[in-house]
């Protein structure tokens, strides 16, 4: 009978993706629990809506994708490095998302020296000023604990935009961006008790904004501070700061 053995070729195809699919589960199964969290993470739309609006520290995009572009024979080393950063990523997200801050005022991007976090200066400082508000304290709160918990190191960068004068207590925008960025690590090696030598400030005064000054919500933006998270051994060889 013609084609009477065609159905040997459908049932061999099940076969043989039945026998990949129990390889697959098995794989899955001996993978370390950190290896795993760190894979959910990739595969979630939280995770790719992220990377399609979020800013990005370098060209080259995260880690994520440059080990999926450079992976040879679907050989996948996820190393510790990389989980300690993605989990970081996903932290700091939950942080930010749990306070009160608009989405425009803060955000969260990685690649392949650290992590980094911004924040508005509006959300964190008296206006024209470097005393913390209680929502910055809250918010540094949340970076002793991550600090703490993940043995890393933080530079601190400080930020402003060309109409913040620092007058009276400054004589411009450069100390003032200076004193907010000191301000916060003065405030996380007193309430977490953190070595001084895991931190590192860093003042930009108006250099480097993130978009133009033309409009008040754009000067908004510039003026923050950022909180740059590093594993100990990439700060030491890193002149990203």
């Amino acid at each position: 009978m013609a084609g009477g053995g065609s159905w040997k070729v459908a049932y061999a195809d099940f076969v043989t993706a039945l026998m990949a699919f129990f390889l697959l589960m098995w794989i899955l199964n001996m993978a370390p629990e950190e290896t795993k969290v760190v894979l959910a993470e990739y595969f979630t739309p939280e995770y790719w809506e992220h990377q399609a609006s979020g800013p990005n520290l370098k060209e080259g995009g995260s880690p994520v994708q440059n080990l999926g572009q450079n992976a040879k024979d679907a050989e996948l080393e996820i190393t510790e490095a990389q989980q300690t950063q993605f989990v970081l990523n996903k932290e700091l997200k939950r942080i930010l998302m749990a306070d009160p801050l608009p989405e425009n005022q803060s955000g969260v991007a990685s690649d392949e020296l650290g992590t980094l976090m911004h924040v508005s200066s509006d959300a964190m400082f008296e206006p024209n000023s470097s005393t913390l508000s209680p929502q910055g304290k809250k918010l540094l709160d949340s970076v002793v604990a991550l600090i703490l918990k993940y043995n890393v190191f933080v530079v601190v960068r400080g930020h402003a935009d060309p109409t913040e004068t620092g007058q009276p207590a400054y004589p411009s925008n450069w100390e003032l961006s200076s004193a907010r960025a000191s301000s916060c690590v003065e405030y996380l090696v007193k309430r977490g008790k953190i070595s001084p030598q895991k931190l590192r400030v860093v003042a930009y005064g108006d250099t480097r904004p993130l978009v133009s000054n033309a409009t008040p919500e754009d000067r908004a933006l510039n003026r923050r501070v950022e909180f740059n998270f590093f594993r100990p051994e990439v700060l030491a060889r890193s002149n990203a700061f």
